[in-house]
């Protein structure tokens, strides 16, 4: 098998994917501008029933990382994780941020975790009636998550992380090269006005070296099984599908995560307000990829140092920086654990 019969799998891996994308009936229950928040549907495309009065369950939202569609959280009906949260009974939301552009160059990660993210849980508590709500985030996301959860004391009943860096300086070779980027790109940053998305599709491809090239070979070695080509499509449609990252923020990002490492000494500062994660109130679940090269498991593990051990556990789960998330593994591995996670804040009621 050559080259271009590998690339034509690949195109119908992807279009056997496509139909299955972000599929589960979802509805809007509130947008601004470009990013908007929306609610996990039953397969009927009705509310789903939860299992307990929203005051004694509360809902959880998904937040994806900057650059990444929602659709991470729903890849395939046979592999979905707001799938299997709506199923455990919990009201299941998903925040997408839209898709920057060049009129978005300007935007900073102050505006995704004082206005967005704030606005965003209004909204799912609003439209839940709730007090409260949990968080799960991704990558990025699950910083953002803990952010709000530190500067929103009771606000946030459980907050799951999956392969969220927090010690950047642990991230290795990709720790290294984000630091040494600080300030260097910012030339052509301002130039581009934001980060096109095939950029960090290269990028990720690169980071994942060998792993890359396995996973074409796997494709040329099941290429008759069905099952397997279109498990391959939706991953390479979500990877292949980054949207872009606004210049200031992605400037921001390099500047004090990566080369500062600002979020683990707790010297993160948006506008006038820092950040502590010692400041989590609420009881959080981390995972880590075992053989995630851009998360390794010592810079997620890095949480314990801001929070006692009743309140935060860290565990590592089969898969790389995306199969974490993502892989045949993780609805058992990560998915199935956060729902039971999420499903120990039930309060009976009165």
């Amino acid at each position: 098998m050559d080259w271009r019969e590998l690339w034509e799998i690949r195109n119908r891996a992807r279009a056997l994917a496509a139909p299955g994308l972000d599929a589960t009936p979802k509805a809007e229950v509130h947008r601004d501008g470009k990013w908007s928040v929306r609610v996990v549907l039953a397969d009927d495309g009705t509310p789903a029933t939860p299992a307990a009065p929203a005051p004694a369950l509360p809902p959880v939202l998904l937040v994806p990382p900057l650059m990444v569609r929602p659709l991470v959280f729903d890849l395939q009906p046979d592999h979905s994780f707001v799938r299997l949260l709506r199923d455990r009974g919990l009201a299941t939301y998903v925040l997408d941020l839209g898709q920057p552009d060049h009129r978005d160059r300007g935007a900073r990660l102050d505006d995704y975790v004082l206005g967005i993210l704030p606005a965003a849980t209004d909204a799912v508590c609003a439209h839940a009636g709730a007090p409260r709500l949990s968080l799960v985030g991704y990558c990025l996301g699950g910083l953002f998550c803990l952010l709000h959860a530190a500067g929103h004391p009771g606000r946030v009943a459980r907050l799951a992380t999956v392969a969220t860096p927090i010690d950047f300086s642990k991230m290795g070779f990709v720790g290294l090269l984000g630091a040494a980027a600080a300030g260097r790109v910012d030339p052509l940053v301002d130039a581009l006005g934001v980060v096109p998305g095939w950029m960090a599709t290269a990028g990720f491809q690169l980071l994942s070296g060998r792993r890359a090239v396995e996973r074409v070979l796997e494709l040329r070695e099941h290429g008759t099984d069905e099952a397997f080509i279109r498990a391959y499509g939706a991953f390479s449609s979500w990877l292949g599908g980054l949207v872009p990252y606004p210049g200031e923020a992605f400037k921001q990002f390099l500047r004090e995560l990566m080369q500062r490492n600002r979020a683990h000494d707790s010297w993160l500062t948006f506008g006038e307000r820092r950040f502590d994660l010692g400041a989590v109130d609420c009881p959080v679940l981390a995972f880590a990829g075992r053989s995630d090269g851009i998360a390794p498991l010592e810079s997620v593990v890095a949480l314990r140092r801001h929070l006692p051990p009743e309140r935060v556990s860290v565990r590592p789960a089969p898969g790389g920086h995306v199969g974490v998330l993502g892989g045949p593994q993780a609805p058992a591995a990560v998915w199935d654990p956060i729902a039971r996670f999420l499903l120990e804040g039930l309060v009976p009621s009165a």
